[in-house]
């Protein structure tokens, strides 16, 4: 590395086979809540707008796209007790995956490159109905690039609001407030409204102002009434 060139990481052992995912281990002992059915194509955030309340689908892509110091300090937050959301991690990886476009003049999908993503699936506190046994629940982040760190507060943000569907008694805790969270995770329109504050507002001042100085002379004119 010294030199600039990148590490080669080791290549796996062709004789292991496919490594088996922590969460399919547990599915089959049944101790780890089930996915639903993920048959139905989810309805893609960037080309309708965010409407609340939002399913777990759209929340999942809002929050990959989200600002990362935003879902890490909600994830410290939920760890703190503010959602009551402290799980394991069961599994961590980092991979590239190829992306392609379907092409209909051709009939195929076209492969054009890759992409590296990190993904997480956290291991939560147990739950069940007195009719079910309990299960572990789980919480899951993927993100663009090597970032461990996101795709971890990703996975126990995604935990935290989904309190409602899984029963739980929701708290006041921002992590578990949808509107809070997706409406205030997108990096880019939260720094343009805060950079617009640069920008002159003379009229709204001069309004204020205005205001300002009218109630200060009217309280100052009722002031010699009030002592008598």
């Amino acid at each position: 590395m010294a030199d600039g060139a990148a590490p080669t990481p080791p290549e796996a052992d062709p004789a292991l086979g496919p490594v088996p995912h922590v969460a399919d281990i547990l599915d089959r002992e049944g101790v780890l809540q089930p996915e639903p059915d993920g048959a139905a194509t989810p309805p893609h955030l960037t080309r309708a707008a965010l409407e609340l309340p939002a399913d777990r689908a759209l929340r999942l892509q809002a929050l990959a796209r989200g600002d990362e110091g935003f879902l890490l300090s909600l994830a410290y937050s939920s760890q703190r007790g503010y959602g009551r959301n402290h799980p394991f991690v069961g599994e961590l990886r980092i991979g590239a995956v190829a992306v392609e476009v379907d092409i209909p003049e051709l009939g195929f999908a076209v492969e054009i490159g890759e992409v590296t993503l990190t993904e997480c699936e956290s291991v939560n506190q147990f739950r069940g109905p007195a009719t079910e046994p309990a299960q572990f629940t789980r919480g899951y982040g993927l993100v663009l690039g090597p970032c461990e760190r996101k795709a971890i507060s990703m996975a126990l943000v995604d935990r935290a609001l989904r309190a409602a569907e899984l029963g739980e008694e929701a708290t006041s805790a921002p992590a578990q407030d949808a509107e809070f969270v997706l409406s205030h995770c997108d990096n880019v329109r939260a720094s343009g409204f805060l950079e617009r504050i640069k920008l002159p507002h003379h009229v709204d001042c001069q309004a204020e102002l205005e205001l300002l100085r009218r109630l200060r002379a009217e309280a100052a004119g009722a002031q010699p009434e009030a002592a008598e």
